[in-house]
């Protein structure tokens, strides 16, 4: 037994001194952040926000590559697919929570086959009305709805996208008949609203903010618990009696499972130093964004609590990609 002891022992010190080693050499060469999506989009610009803070923070060049296509599926399966030692991570939204309960053929296992690294962000959705329309305020269109089922619409940049899953759920915790009207892309589907082909999209507020002031537009109501700083006067669905609008956009960090430990934890390290950075705060504010940075099992626990969310959600709400 006093061998076996001695051993143990001996092997647990190796271990701890192998991963202390693995810490202090990671990286080891450039770090690169996949995002599934074009340049330009909210994703690019948060996660190129951070590009510098974290090659300084890291010692190495950070290296930033859109992937876009299929519904972010194309640069997430490549990033699952990659060597796992942390050079190569990705930066998500909330397609990656959604996509498991909209695609049975992912060419990946979400859950499986990626790690946390750290939350990053969340931004609200505001529930923007044509400004031609009479509706004031969040009651009177949900009056309006409840009395001519079916007559009014939403629109939404495509079907799994976040401006349609805030459209279904606003129909769920609400039970209007609401048709939707999906077109490809946000741009088109602002477009659709601003010349009032559809009478009802969410959006982001930033996006909204220019066409507001315009009077162009109407926000009736802002998903999340408290109010944007952005536009102050729009009320939450919750302060107008309206439940269960948890349809916030999201971002995370991810690494492909089998990642080192010490490489996750450096990478958080890195993040949330780049995060700190007041040049990023400041910039993130003015897009009305929450950064929200987590430990790794923080994050992987939500991670996999925010997929079986919506798994669940789309599969009653019968949700399908066309």
């Amino acid at each position: 037994m006093k061998i076996l002891r001695t051993i143990s022992t001996a092997l647990s010190m190796c271990l701890f001194a192998c991963t202390g080693a693995v810490a202090a050499d990671f990286p080891t060469r450039p770090v690169k952040v996949v995002i599934p999506y074009s340049a330009g989009g909210t994703s690019d610009i948060l996660g190129r926000l951070v590009q510098g803070p974290l090659s300084e923070n890291l010692g190495q060049s950070v290296i930033i590559e859109n992937k876009p296509g299929g519904a972010s599926v194309i640069g997430t399966s490549q990033v699952a697919r990659v060597t796992p030692d942390g050079h190569t991570i990705l930066f998500a939204d909330l397609a990656l929570l959604v996509n498991p309960g909209l695609m049975a053929d992912l060419p990946y296992d979400t859950t499986k086959d990626f790690r946390a690294i750290t939350g990053f962000a969340k931004a609200p959705l505001v529930l923007l009305i044509n400004g031609d329309l009479p509706f004031n305020s969040l009651p009177e269109l949900i009056d309006y709805a409840k009395k001519n089922p079916g007559k009014l619409n939403f629109g939404s940049g495509g079907y799994g996208s976040s401006t349609h899953i805030a459209g279904e759920l606003f129909k769920k915790v609400t039970g209007l008949d609401i048709m939707h009207v999906p077109f490809q892309g946000v741009a088109p589907a602002m477009t659709a609203i601003l010349s009032g082909q559809v009478e009802i999209y969410f959006g982001g507020t930033t996006t909204a903010l220019q066409h507001l002031r315009e009077k162009r537009l109407k926000a009736l109501a802002i998903t999340g618990n408290q109010r944007n700083t952005l536009i102050p006067d729009v009320p939450t669905f919750k302060e107008q009696s309206v439940d269960g609008m948890n349809a916030d956009t999201y971002w995370g960090v991810y690494a492909p499972a089998g990642t080192p430990d010490a490489a996750i934890v450096r990478l958080n390290q890195a993040f949330e130093a780049a995060m700190k950075d007041p040049k990023v705060k400041e910039r993130v504010d003015q897009f009305g964004i929450e950064l929200i940075h987590n430990s790794p099992e923080e994050q992987d626990k939500a991670f996999r609590q925010m997929v079986d969310y919506w798994s669940r959600f789309i599969k009653e709400t019968g949700i399908k990609v066309q």
